[in-house]
């Protein structure tokens, strides 16, 4: 029989920061990635990510990450991150459009640096794209024959994005099998494409994106931070093994994000949504299948429900920023010396928009201490 933990992937409490005095600085930024409220119309989940964007803008974020989310009723509402971004783009002065993820197989490259060329063009160069695998099976209606070799897709089809946006000529397969060069118009602001690539938990992705010379984008899935910060040692080693400075690289942590002066305030705001999420996260997997690998498709409703509130008490206090401003700096700070550059603020999770912003005063408050 699986322990609890093992099941959802949790370790235990974390004890004791890694010390990497070396890295002293950190940035903050929005992700958007389900919107699963089922109180509210899209349209005004749309003007919630707008509002969101702006505060941004305002506020010295770096970036707002842009999800690719299909077939789910509710988070489909970013079932385009072109799209969204060419929404938000002319609304905004400094912030920077990224995707976190586009899945890369489901589309042709010229696809993806044509609509990206347009949206870079139109924010005077505010545009770094990040690509990921994919993994709902249902997605790849999209490209049925690229679905058992993903990965390897998604590998290959990064260089050649790279190539097209600094405005190289490729060779594709056109009509009768006759190959065409492609040179894509047209031509974006950046001459060079800043390149995310999704990691969750492998350590020879890591390896592989240093290798490359790409930065990374992750998140805390079931790993704590300390064992995170060895996955991103592995990632620098490559960097600087292939030639790359080691330190440039950009490593972006997910976390989920609501502070507040008043802890009853913020456990009465997240409790039933958070655990919603994770209740969502792990449907998914059971979904795709990849839940029976973790032995959670087979357990009774009894059983799943001590899970979820295990989960939501373990991840709340190590794995998210949820709480006051100063327990959200102690996270901060053990991401920063786990090797973080960017914290990526997922705001989306399910919690009530007015409670959300009005706790917006309190990010600023951490924002402004890692000024």
């Amino acid at each position: 029989m699986k322990t609890m933990e093992e099941l959802l992937g949790v370790k235990p409490q974390i004890q004791r920061p890694l010390q990497n005095p070396a890295r002293r600085s950190v940035s903050f930024s929005f992700l958007f990635f389900s919107d699963a409220r089922r109180d509210i119309s899209n349209r005004e989940k749309y003007e919630f990510t707008r509002d969101i964007t702006l505060f941004g803008d305002r506020e010295g974020f770096t970036a707002v990450y842009l999800p690719e989310r299909h077939f789910f009723e509710h988070s489909s509402v970013f079932a385009n991150s072109s799209i969204m971004a060419a929404y938000l783009i002319p609304q905004t002065e400094r912030i920077r459009f990224r995707t976190a993820g586009i899945s890369l197989p489901l589309h042709h490259p010229v696809e993806v640096v044509e609509a990206w060329s347009m949206n870079d063009i139109l924010s005077g160069g505010r545009v770094d794209l990040g690509f990921g695998s994919g993994w709902q099976e249902k997605d790849f209606i999209l490209s049925p024959n690229t679905y058992e070799n993903r990965k390897d897709v998604c590998n290959e089809r990064i260089p050649i994005v790279q190539k097209l946006w600094r405005g190289e000529t490729v060779n594709f397969p056109g009509p009768k099998g006759v190959e065409i060069p492609i040179r894509v118009y047209p031509r974006p602001v950046q001459k060079e494409l800043n390149v995310w690539l999704l990691v969750v938990q492998n350590d020879a992705a890591f390896t592989y994106a240093g290798r490359q010379g790409y930065n990374v984008f992750t998140m805390l899935s079931g790993v704590d931070m300390d064992t995170m910060g060895k996955k991103f040692a592995l990632y620098r080693r490559a960097r600087e093994e292939a030639g790359h400075d080691p330190q440039t690289g950009v490593i972006s942590l997910m976390l989920h994000t609501f502070l507040h002066e008043n802890k009853e305030i913020v456990d009465n705001a997240i409790k039933r949504p958070f655990t919603e999420y994770i209740k969502s996260f792990l449907d998914a997997h059971v979904e795709s299948g990849l839940g029976r690998s973790k032995g959670v498709d087979d357990i009774g409703e009894a059983e799943k429900a001590k899970m979820l509130e295990y989960a939501y008490h373990r991840y709340s206090k190590t794995a998210a920023l949820f709480g006051t401003v100063e327990e959200a700096k102690a996270i901060v700070d053990h991401a920063l010396q786990a090797g973080v550059d960017d914290i990526a603020c997922l705001v989306d999770f399910g919690v009530d928009y007015t409670m959300l912003k009005s706790s917006l005063p309190y990010l600023r408050r951490l924002v402004s201490a890692y000024l």
